[in-house]
């Protein structure tokens, strides 16, 4: 009799990893293990058109596979909505044992019971490392990555400087078409050619005590498409700078292409 429990026990085990696993969107990367050391994840709600795309309100809700009990735990208590993060408290992330991860972005929801899963997505986090989630318009493809995973490999600096990386997120931008930052302060292109779904490294720049003026122009041209106005930086602090919106809307009630900041 202990014997048949055991067997039952581990099929009904099988059959959980094999429900799982069956979604097309999950990637496992390794032997879900759980190592001693905590791994950090941000998320950053930028796609405008989830609502056009779903037919449903602009929120999601965030879960995490828990790989002690094979089900997802639920992250988020208010929903995230667009241009927004989570953990949304300044230079804060999630902190979870490193090793696979797997989270369920689902429509917002009070439980997991009345969750509309949008997709899955499954990544390798490293004991120690920060990553950023950046949600994009990518999710309307079957085919697409659905999100833009960066490791968060900032830069150790000293009170003369900052860091910064750029994020271009705007899914329908210009077929073949990049853009490039040109800093006022600097007077000078910081990060040039970055194309629908890049991102750039961490550069360090000089600090300044003035304010800066951060425009997104078309590459070789003086074509402005964005700015950032009065952008004035903590010494020593590194940051990430995402274009965002949709591409084709210049009417502020309708999520136009703009510049956002956040801070590591």
């Amino acid at each position: 009799m202990k014997k048949s429990l055991q067997h039952i026990l581990l099929g009904a085990f099988m059959l959980v990893i094999g429900l799982v696993a069956c979604n097309k969107d999950t990637e496992y990367l390794a032997e879900p293990v759980i190592t001693g050391t905590n791994s950090f994840v941000k998320i950053v709600h930028e796609a405008p058109n989830l609502a056009t795309i779903t037919g449903q309100i602009d929120n999601i809700t965030v879960s995490r596979m828990n790989w002690s009990t094979l089900a997802f735990d639920k992250l988020t208590g208010t929903p995230i909505a667009y241009d927004k993060t989570f953990p949304t408290t300044t230079n804060v992330y999630l902190s979870m044992p490193s090793g696979p991860q797997t989270f369920k972005f689902s429509l917002a929801a009070v439980n997991q019971k009345d969750s509309a899963e949008l997709f899955l997505k499954s990544f390798q986090t490293d004991p120690g490392k920060y990553y950023s989630v950046i949600l994009t318009d990518s999710i309307r493809a079957a085919s697409a990555s659905k999100a833009i995973i960066l490791q968060d490999d900032i830069l150790p600096l000293d009170v003369s400087q900052i860091g910064m990386r750029f994020v271009h997120a705007i899914w329908n931008d210009t077929a073949a078409s990049t853009v490039d930052i040109f800093s006022a302060r600097n007077n000078r292109v910081i990060f040039s050619a970055k194309g629908a779904g890049s991102a750039s490294t961490f550069s360090a720049f000089n600090y300044f005590t003035t304010s800066d003026t951060l425009i997104v122009r078309r590459s070789g041209t003086t074509n402005e498409l964005a700015r950032y106005n009065s952008f004035a930086p903590t010494p020593g602090r590194n940051y990430t700078l995402v274009y965002k919106g949709n591409g084709t809307v210049t009417l502020s009630t309708g999520k136009p292409r703009s510049l956002m900041l956040y801070g590591h």
